[in-house]
């Protein structure tokens, strides 16, 4: 199989999810400074490690991924994430939930593989996972 590419897909960079790339600051609403919606990354040779050569794309890491899960046609991030040592896989709206298809591929994909996972539909979250994970998700949603 060919490894995947993000091509035309710029979901990351658009504002759906948090970070701060060069001192610009990119979050729900604001994409990243540098990014061409639909074209890349202005600065693609010199991105940072952090957060943009680090960043996981589940739809790029997965080989077997389907295609209609590929971010710019679902409207979905699958990403993987680690907070306090759990790695957790991440569902981000983009500007869509997740179908329940999505979904339920995702669940799947995660638990076979003893992975944690989070997912948000409609400003509510939702996760899966090993004890230390539920209790750290309990406390960071439930503050």
């Amino acid at each position: 199989m060919t490894a995947k590419e993000c091509g035309t897909c710029t979901k990351c960079c658009e504002g759906w999810l948090g970070a701060n790339i060069k001192g610009h600051e990119m979050y729900p609403g604001k994409p990243c400074f540098f990014v061409e919606i639909g074209k890349g990354c202005t600065i693609y040779k010199d991105r940072p490690k952090d957060p943009c050569k680090g960043f996981s794309c589940g739809w790029i890491d997965i080989e077997d991924m389907p295609e209609e899960f590929r971010p710019e046609v679902s409207g979905v991030i699958m990403h993987f994430k680690e907070n306090n040592g759990n790695r957790y896989i991440a569902l981000a709206k983009a500007p869509n939930n997740p179908t329940e298809q999505y979904l339920s591929w995702a669940i799947v994909y995660a638990r076979s593989r003893g992975h944690n996972i989070l997912w948000y539909i409609d400003g509510k979250s939702w996760w899966l996972g090993n004890d230390d994970f539920c209790m750290q998700m309990e406390l960071q949603h439930f503050k």
